[in-house]
């Protein structure tokens, strides 16, 4: 009996956003009533409380955590610097660059909106990530987390910083929008739902008391980090799906052609990044901007973006060609649902934290 290993990862999927579900009810009931935040603490620097609790506590600690924050932005700095430096140093391919794009974008043009049908499974137009658009996308991605981290040296994470950081989040939203929409974007609908997301978002975060403007402003942007990992997984998945039928004749007697398929590593290294930076702001979410949760954030950055900026560096090289998988109302409903419950476990933890006196 052929098992569809499709329909099992769909299965299972479901199976976990159901539990989610109930852990979600079963944490918010145990979480009521809410308990009163902490005392905030006052930046140093502007005066203004910022997003964490008033503590003398890890004292030591606290002072490699101040140390860690400028060696990761001095890092995120040097990586956007040099991105920036690759693609501008391939912004006018050679003769014989310009023919491989050339017979690249013939071939896309002759398979885009096919669906072919091999070993029993249905795969998703190829789709190529250009120079103009991801690779762009994960620089600017990169970009804006130093700007990020600089101004959380500055500000210290707080109301006036979220002005910063969500800059952050709608990179984010803008890598998502890539995967989703199947490498495809569609610039003035992008442009309208970014300016109205964050916008909405600073501007309810500001008009929200301590300890809920901390809670909403990183609760939102934790969404975006759940769903990352399972987007660029999907696409790694249908990848290697198709390398591996490679050999195998599609309907009519073709040939699967995987010659322009990037190496698998290239996907992988996405998926990697995108799992230590969810882990380095889990530990953000249910802990606090002190101590050990705010050094391992703190930390994530070290390795999540030299890797996304090893994952530029290897994709200007050349065009790279994933397989996106179609992604219907359905699936879509369901990453959402996963994302915001998982979000919503996390941010539910931290206030156990409280409640426990784990600050």
């Amino acid at each position: 009996m052929n098992i569809d290993n499709n329909k099992v990862l769909d299965f299972i999927f479901q199976l976990i956003v159901v539990l989610q579900l109930i852990s979600v009810a079963i944490l918010y009931a145990n979480v009521l009533p809410f308990p009163d935040p902490p005392a905030q603490e006052i930046s140093n620097v502007t005066g203004l409380p910022i997003w964490a609790p008033a503590s003398t506590s890890f004292e030591i600690i606290n002072d490699v955590v101040g140390l860690t924050e400028y060696i990761a932005a001095f890092i995120t700095g040097a990586l956007s610097v040099y991105c920036v430096y690759i693609k501008l140093q391939r912004k006018h391919p050679d003769d014989s660059n310009r023919d491989e794009v050339s017979h690249v974008r013939g071939q896309v043009s002759h398979t885009r909106g096919q669906v072919s049908h091999v070993g029993g499974e249905e795969y998703a137009e190829e789709i190529i990530w250009t120079k103009l658009l991801f690779n762009t996308i994960v620089t600017g991605y990169i970009i804006v987390t130093f700007i990020a981290l600089i101004a959380g040296i500055i500000f210290q994470l707080g109301k006036l910083w979220s002005a910063f950081g969500i800059y952050h989040n709608v990179l984010e939203l803008c890598l998502a929008a890539a995967l989703l929409q199947k490498g495809t974007f569609n610039y003035i609908i992008g442009l309208i739902i970014i300016v109205v997301y964050s916008i909405s978002v600073v501007a309810i975060t500001s008009q929200l008391d301590w300890y809920w403007d901390a809670v909403f402003f990183k609760f939102q942007g934790l969404i975006l980090d759940f769903l990352l990992p399972v987007l660029f997984i999907r696409v790694a998945v249908q990848t290697h799906s198709r390398r591996r039928n490679e050999s195998q004749p599609l309907l009519g007697g073709n040939s699967v052609d995987t010659n322009s398929l990037a190496p698998q590593y290239r996907i992988n290294i996405l998926v990697a990044a995108a799992i230590i930076h969810l882990v380095g702001n889990i530990a953000n979410v249910v802990g606090s901007n002190k101590g050990i949760p705010a050094l391992i954030f703190n930390l994530s950055y070290f390795i999540a973006f030299p890797l996304y900026a090893i994952y530029v560096h290897q994709s200007e090289k050349s065009r790279t060609k994933y397989i996106v998988p179609e992604t219907s109302l359905y699936k879509f409903i369901l990453l959402a649902v996963w994302a915001i419950t998982a979000s919503s476990i996390a941010s539910l933890l931290s206030f156990y934290r409280h409640m426990y006196g784990w600050w």
